[in-house]
């Protein structure tokens, strides 16, 4: 794209919607150095958000106030009254935001005065120019992060993990990939006894059985020598410290797919954002509401949300049971977080019951279980791609 593209100041319609008002001011190609946001009084606090972003990336912002978003007619003279009070200014329109009657004013103007207009591609992140259509397409860099992402949606980044892991965790880590058939069912019962321990990081006695299991007893070896945890003389599990216990506790998985996603940047750069062990929130009711989100990432500008799990799963249909409640959390955070476009999938070390599969494919969520982990890179890059299972 040639720099006489570069535009001073570009017309944005606020909707629900924010990326495609945020991405065209955050490519440096394209930055405008200022923008004017076109709102309604119903959308006040999405106005306040982008307003908040785009200041943070340096874009000078001002307001145009309209008194309906539905009121053709009132849009069209107020957008006329904003491009003829610019005359000293070059001017163009992204015409992606706002509702249909919005889009509709003030393309009419723009076009009718011979001013430029764009519209952004929402699954592509693609500029595409409606006036002139001489103007070659392009896409956009894909320069948002996490913050900024969850912050046009309405929610808080509270806190996140992005370092790597070390490298003796990894190896313990693809030998439990790598021994899925063999160890889950026992790192089944480990993970519920690293659960009971987090409060003093002492788990409750161990059966005598258990410990006479050989494939337990192999487990506990690698986790024990790995300094993680030891067994005392009345047969409970100690753990070194939180962070040990949380990696017994499933937190090994999150770890795993984190470094596979980190690996995976290399070789896809359209992976513009990773992190693991996110913590959010939000305002509902005027109160703050937190969860908890092992992998996020977003790609191409889209969220990609992934629950981590090492536990069996109750095999009953009851929509109550802790499988249906994780699909359940995955489908409504994926909506509520990145609409339509954003994606879900959970990663189990056990299989999940067929019932639960069905409701996974109902809900949309992408599940990779057992055996699927040892072909977890190309999963995930065929999934990034938008490539099926």
């Amino acid at each position: 794209m040639s720099d006489h593209i570069k535009i001073h100041t570009h017309l944005f319609l606020v909707s629900d919607d924010l990326i495609p008002n945020i991405t065209p001011a955050l490519d440096p190609r394209f930055r405008p150095c200022s923008v004017c946001l076109l709102c309604s009084p119903d959308t006040t606090e999405q106005t306040g958000r982008l307003e908040f972003l785009l200041k943070q990336s340096g874009v000078a912002v001002s307001l145009w106030n309209i008194q309906d978003g539905w009121d053709i007619a009132h849009i069209r003279e107020r957008v006329l009254e904003f491009v003829t009070g610019h005359t000293n200014e070059e001017l163009v329109l992204n015409v992606s935001g706002g509702t249909r009657p919005m889009s509709l004013a003030a393309y009419e103007v723009f076009r009718t005065l011979e001013k430029p207009v764009y519209y952004v591609h929402p699954t592509r992140d693609h500029v595409v120019w409606l006036h002139p259509r001489e103007r070659e397409s392009f896409d956009l860099a894909d320069r948002i992060k996490l913050p900024a992402f969850l912050t046009a949606h309405g929610m808080r980044l509270v806190s996140s993990r992005k370092e790597g892991i070390p490298e003796q965790l990894r190896t313990l880590t693809a030998t439990l990939v790598k021994e899925v058939g063999r160890f889950a069912r026992p790192l089944s019962i480990l993970n519920w006894l690293a659960a009971a321990s987090e409060a003093r990081l002492v788990s409750p006695k161990l059966d005598t059985d258990l410990l006479q299991d050989s494939v337990m007893q192999e487990l506990l070896r690698l986790f024990s020598s790995n300094g993680l945890l030891k067994v005392d003389s009345s047969y409970r599990l100690r753990f070194a410290d939180e962070q040990s216990r949380f990696y017994t506790n499933g937190g090994w998985l999150e770890e795993h797919l984190f470094s596979e996603l980190y690996n995976l940047r290399a070789g896809i750069p359209i992976i513009q954002d990773l992190a693991r062990n996110v913590l959010i929130e939000w305002d509902a009711h005027k109160s703050p509401v937190k969860n908890e989100l092992d992998v996020v990432f977003l790609a191409n500008n889209r969220l990609y949300i992934i629950e981590c799990k090492t536990r069996k799963f109750d095999a009953s249909g009851n929509p109550d049971s802790d499988a249906a409640s994780v699909l359940y959390k995955l489908d409504t955070l994926r909506d509520y977080l990145g609409g339509t476009e954003a994606q879900a999938m959970l990663v189990t070390y056990r299989t999940i019951p067929e019932i639960q599969k069905r409701r996974a494919e109902e809900f949309g969520v992408r599940v990779c279980e057992g055996f699927d982990l040892r072909n977890l890179s190309r999963i995930l890059e065929r999934w990034i791609g938008g490539k099926s299972l």
